[in-house]
């Protein structure tokens, strides 16, 4: 007979296994699902039971893993490209909504101190953001903004598609992204230490932002000058974050800022001397509104608008981007007509009614010099990065490259045949989503192109520069361009001589012949520098760097 202590044990035994058989049947799931293999880099976090919350970060054990093009890349792989420690939070605003939750990330040693690494093919870093596309249901539309912005010769957001997997479970497609940080891989500004509080050591270099504001991490000028019924307009600290700012360097900026805005509201903002070119980086200002423009943005101008300003070493301007936060554009909402239209311009979308959203561009296209530099600039863009064939090409190969992921991502989260906020309609396939947003750009760059295509009709003879001279060349530190004058702009490009663009600005000082180029930081070798002036056939000479 069985003991009553025996049989104990056994009823025992069998309540375990009971309990245990549902873990091994999830284990065997999750090592047997489809997205145990992608072709896609994996992301594996392991929070030991923690929840993460929106602030502050709770510290976890990641791995990537990224094994290279072509190649499958396993659950079970080491982490070949991080394996360690990262802190982790939830992030985003009105995002937060949905499960698929977006993740700011913080790679740590043991110590809790940041750790840099290189994480699938992008610069040596700490700090990421772990993006989750949903409310955007093709997942591309912050990619192609990224990508378009990175065609124009400017630092955006780098990004790689990836599937994430959060304690065992598969999470679908997220998009690791580089966040907008000082860096000299990303935003490259000087470092502003808080012993610089006097003197040009304290003029930059400086990251802000026109957003949502939370708590007492903002400021708020009040210019002399208002320009009709225009908001005071909200700034939140970026870099250096509020608390390490001195009073000296708030005061420095605010300052700034609010001379800047006089300018912009006052009766001769248009002088070239006197007037906004002597603040405002222009060509940035022109690409940025380019962009926010292409997608119709809701946010552009109001959020997520993100400004850098240079030490005056460097020319001290106000530079306006990176770009950041395109999910819903393109036609991708519901609550505001003007903006799901293709022919409705949004630097139009200012006013009382329209809080915190910035008057700046549409008072910048009240010049005639601004609006031409603008024309020229798209209708330079639309014969290359942005021509219609370069757009569809890269929406396809995106959607190549995401492959069989699509479906993965879309059986995790079964969203295509409902409504999410703030979707425009509800199409019921990825590939109606995706023609969608194809046909939606067409019309766009149609509209923009009636209106903002310069007339390409050339002069049977091209007008050649009058004169242009270079010096000294070879060049160590600062390069001098005597131009003609004009009562117009001169952009002024210099490349490698595989074509990559190092800078690109413009100037409107018209009643000077001289532009001076920091070439400091450069390495030495042979570049290109290419003069370029409406009308004008452009100019390019060899530029000799030496130290």
């Amino acid at each position: 007979m069985i003991s009553e202590l025996s049989e104990r044990r056994i009823l025992t035994t069998i309540c375990l296994l009971m309990w245990m058989i549902p873990l091994f049947a999830q284990q065997s799931q999750t090592a047997s699902s489809p997205a145990a293999l992608s072709h896609l880099p994996l992301i594996m976090i392991d929070t030991h039971g923690q929840t993460i919350v929106d602030e502050p970060k709770i510290t976890v054990d990641i791995k990537v893993i990224d094994n290279g093009t072509g190649k499958q890349n396993s659950t079970a792989d080491p982490g070949n490209q991080y394996d360690g420690l990262a802190g982790i939070e939830i992030r985003g605003q009105s995002s937060q909504m949905f499960p698929k939750k977006s993740y700011g990330l913080e790679l740590r040693d043991a110590s809790g101190a940041d750790k840099k690494a290189a994480l699938m093919g992008m610069p040596s870093e700490s700090d990421w953001v772990l993006y989750a596309p949903y409310s955007d249901k093709t997942m591309i539309r912050n990619a192609m903004t990224y990508y378009l912005g990175r065609r124009m010769g400017r630092w955006q957001p780098g990004f790689r598609f990836c599937e994430l997997y959060l304690n065992g479970s598969y999470q679908g497609v997220y998009q690791l992204t580089e966040k907008i940080k000082r860096d000299k891989d990303r935003v490259d500004v000087d470092k502003l230490d808080p012993t610089d509080v006097s003197g040009e050591d304290m003029t930059g270099g400086y990251i802000v932002k026109v957003d949502k504001v939370d708590g007492s991490n903002y400021f708020t000028v009040y210019p002399d000058y208002k320009f009709q019924n225009a908001h005071n307009i909200r700034w939140t600290w970026y870099y250096p974050e509020y608390e390490d700012l001195t009073t000296e360097q708030q005061n420095y900026f605010k300052s700034f800022v609010k001379t800047v805005e006089n300018t912009i509201n006052g009766s001769s903002f248009t002088d070239p001397v006197w007037g906004y070119a002597r603040y405002l980086d222009i060509l940035s200002f022109i690409d940025f509104q380019i962009v926010n423009e292409l997608g119709n943005n809701v946010d552009g101008y109001r959020y997520s608008t993100y400004f850098h300003k240079e030490n005056d070493e460097d020319g001290g301007k106000l530079n306006a981007g990176p770009l950041w936060d395109f999910d819903l554009c393109y036609g991708n909402l519901d609550y505001s007509p003007r903006h799901l239209a293709t022919d409705q311009w949004s630097y139009t979308y200012w006013g009382p009614n329209e809080y915190n959203c910035m008057h700046w561009w549409y008072r910048l296209m009240q010049d005639p010099n601004y609006v031409k530099a603008l024309h020229h600039r798209w209708t330079e863009l639309r014969k290359g990065a942005f021509s219609t064939d370069s757009i569809l090409a890269y929406m396809d190969g995106q959607v190549s490259f995401l492959g069989e992921a699509i479906n993965r991502n879309f059986s995790k989260w079964p969203i295509l045949s409902s409504y999410v906020w703030p979707n425009s309609a509800v199409r019921y396939s990825y590939s109606s989503e995706i023609s969608f947003l194809k046909n939606w750009v067409l019309d766009r760059l149609a509209w923009m192109d009636a209106n903002w295509m310069e007339n390409t009709t050339q002069p049977d003879t091209i007008p050649q520069f009058e004169a242009i001279s270079v010096y000294p060349n070879p060049v160590a530190d600062w390069l001098t361009i005597e131009l003609p004058r004009s009562d117009t702009y001169y952009t002024i490009r210099l490349t490698d001589l595989r074509g990559a663009q190092i800078f690109a600005e413009m100037t409107r000082d018209f009643n000077s012949s001289s532009y001076r180029v920091n070439l400091k930081g450069l390495g030495e070798g042979l570049y290109l520098l290419t003069v370029v002036r409406p009308g004008i056939q452009p100019v390019t000479t060899k530029i000799i760097r030496r130290n």
